[in-house]
């Protein structure tokens, strides 16, 4: 049993190494699609930018460094820039090459574990913790609005959205078949050939929808209802547990629509606008389309939730 354990951990920790390579592609314009449905975001107009100020115990990559896209202090944004702009903001670096937890190597190091939660074997093993990486930036936020702070509060706010949004991801819930990982355990190189190309797989695809306008995809975003949010940590692992389950239904079918190449050694690039029509792409659009449809309800709910903090603004 033990030489098992030992295996298993060992073939998780080669395969989910790449993972601080995938994310949703276009977090910040898929958040602006989103935001284009809530009017009452437009409200929150006339913020203006201030210097970080708070003090915040959480580790950060030592080279990390505070960007200001929307201008320069003093400068004049609003509500929806600031969260389209920065909802990008945790995969600048902020989370890299930092000691975190001792078994951050099963998720690619500290930037996988602080933008993951691995639900594997059912729940009994969980790594990771994005849900508390986004707790940790909505309390961030209630600090900042306490203090009349509002442009760090929509940047805090953000900064949580990220992680959130990133629990829609299947493979940032559950990196592939466990099955699958565990008999090509002895096949190291090939195995992370494999993850790779499967995960760059669906994220190639979902840009590629994205920036050609999809329609069905935009609408994903665009049209979807709220999800009701009472606790910020427990709407993350909810996220997860549904997350996860899309994992082994997207691997299986990109073995069906790009081939059995994606198993290669090499790296495998595929050419999302050849995917011919059929059931087996509609199948898949709409999977990934559900993955979108989480993306889409957790950002407004959340918002929803979070508008207590903000909403007497003027």
């Amino acid at each position: 049993m033990r030489t098992l354990k030992v295996m298993i951990i060992a073939a998780l920790v080669t395969v989910l190494l790449p993972q601080t390579l995938f994310a949703w592609s276009l977090h910040g314009e898929m958040t602006r699609v989103v935001l284009d449905s809530l009017p009452w975001i437009n409200r929150y107009n006339n913020i203006t930018i201030t210097e970080y100020s708070y003090k915040d115990n959480s580790p950060y990559n030592s080279k990390y460094k505070i960007a200001y896209l929307d201008g320069n202090i003093g400068d004049k944004t609003s509500a929806k820039k600031i969260l389209s702009l920065y909802a990008d903001e945790p995969d600048w670096g902020m989370d890299d090459g930092l000691s975190l937890s001792p078994s951050q190597a099963l998720t690619g190091g500290s930037q996988g574990w602080r933008h993951q939660y691995f639900l594997l074997f059912g729940g009994i093993l969980r790594l990771g913790e994005a849900p508390d990486r986004a707790l940790h930036f909505y309390n961030m936020a209630v600090v900042a609005f306490k203090a009349k702070d509002f442009y760090w509060g929509f940047r805090f706010l953000a900064r949580a959205l990220h992680y959130l949004q990133d629990l829609t991801m299947p493979f940032h819930t559950n990196p592939g078949p466990t099955m699958l990982l565990i008999s090509n355990l002895f096949d190291i190189n090939g195995l992370t050939a494999m993850v790779s190309n499967h995960h760059f797989a669906l994220e190639d695809y979902q840009e590629y929808k994205i920036k050609k306008r999809d329609l069905l995809y935009i609408r994903s975003l665009r049209d979807t209802d709220p999800i009701k949010v009472n606790d910020v940590w427990e709407a993350g692992f909810e996220l997860a547990n549904r997350s996860k389950n899309y994992s082994e239904s997207l691997w299986n079918l990109q073995y069906k629509i790009f081939g059995d190449n994606l198993s290669s050694k090499t790296r495998v690039q595929i050419r999302p606008e050849k995917v011919s029509s059929g059931a087996l792409k509609n199948e898949y659009d709409k999977i990934i389309i559900g993955s979108l449809i989480d993306f889409s309800a957790i950002t407004k709910g959340f918002l929803r939730y979070a508008r207590e903090l903000f909403k007497n603004i003027d």
